[in-house]
């Protein structure tokens, strides 16, 4: 039976916790530096309370790493120097030196290390990567991602929360707009470069941006546009590709909801409408169930996973271009 230990007991552990049991996979220990949120999630799920992470890691042949993105790089280290793969959630770092080190560790212990761009495993996405690579709507022009909500009805509105602590904040450009890099690379191939415009509306936390705008070239000649927003008071989203033979659009009424699909070609008379009802709920939501049965089958089959520690270096790469454009308010090259 393959065994992991879930490292960092918050919201999103609960997700990957579901999946992994459902898996067969056997969850020998949970870790958190809060003894009584690793409490909560071990008991939920029957298992123990880890003390001691490093010895503990001895027995186990994944971990899981689901601490915030700034405190990744000490687990990672231990599991993989103890011979265990790891997945961690995106972002894999906030800055692009930890992530290198992250891929050397990969590297010189011959571990795989997979980065959970959940989205990407959703039935809604697949179902809109489906199309564009069937050809159907000709080649790609244009690629937009609009997505609205409010962030505090998800994840506390309080100033403790990670995403708004001063030792562990790095903002939607960096930990949020990660899915939508990796969804506008599918679709449409690799980021040449960026133009953008940053705001946030947290003035005593001028690194927390909330509201962001990039304009994307990208290498095949097509353009694109990220248009995100987590202090919208209306929610919305929708990615969609206009392509030379026809559209498609994916589309909800919440960050990540993808609800609807619309397809049109020049040879339809009409669009065609097809409701995915794929809601983006922790509890109910089957992705970290597709995702985690993907790294078992690559660990299984020695398959290097298409997100990897590399590719996911690649698109924080995109995400710290979008802030040096902020900043700089000049078009950055990749």
């Amino acid at each position: 039976m393959v065994k992991t230990i879930i490292v960092g007991a918050g919201a999103i552990s609960y997700c990957h916790a579901e999946a992994l049991t459902k898996l067969g996979i056997k969850i020998i220990g949970i870790y958190d530096i809060n003894r009584e949120s690793a409490t909560k999630l071990a008991t939920l799920y029957s298992t123990f309370v880890i003390d001691d992470f490093e010895l503990a890691v001895k027995e186990a042949d994944i971990v899981h790493i689901c601490t915030p993105p700034s405190f990744r790089i000490q687990y990672a280290k231990i599991a993989m120097e103890a011979g265990c793969h790891v997945v961690m959630e995106k972002p894999m770092a906030i800055t692009l030196k930890d992530a290198e080190i992250l891929n050397a560790l990969m590297k010189k212990n011959n571990r795989k290390l997979m980065i959970d761009f959940n989205h990407r495993f959703r039935y809604g996405f697949q179902r809109l990567l489906d199309i564009v690579k069937s050809g159907v709507i000709g080649d790609v022009i244009n690629v937009y991602v609009n997505r609205m909500g409010m962030l505090g009805e998800n994840a506390g509105t309080k100033k403790d929360t990670w995403r708004r602590n001063l030792t562990t904040v790095c903002g939607m450009s960096i930990e949020s707009l990660s899915h939508d890099i990796d969804m506008i690379i599918q679709l449409a191939g690799p980021i040449a470069s960026v133009k953008a415009d940053i705001r946030g509306t947290y003035e005593d936390i001028p690194q927390f941006d909330n509201n962001v705008n990039v304009c994307f070239n990208l290498k095949n000649g097509a353009m694109g546009l990220i248009n995100a927003s987590w202090s919208s008071y209306l929610k919305s989203s929708s990615r969609g590709i206009i392509g030379t033979e026809g559209s498609v659009v994916l589309d909800g009424d919440d960050l990540f909801d993808f609800s609807r699909l619309r397809l049109r070609t020049k040879d339809m008379a009409h669009e065609e409408i097809y409701m995915l009802n794929d809601i983006y709920n922790f509890a109910t939501c089957p992705s970290y169930y597709n995702a985690n049965k993907y790294f078992i089958e690559c660990i299984l089959n020695d398959l290097n996973p298409s997100t990897s520690g590399e590719y996911a270096l690649s698109t924080l790469k995109v995400s710290h271009a979008i802030l040096e454009s902020a900043k700089s308010q000049q078009t950055i090259q990749l």
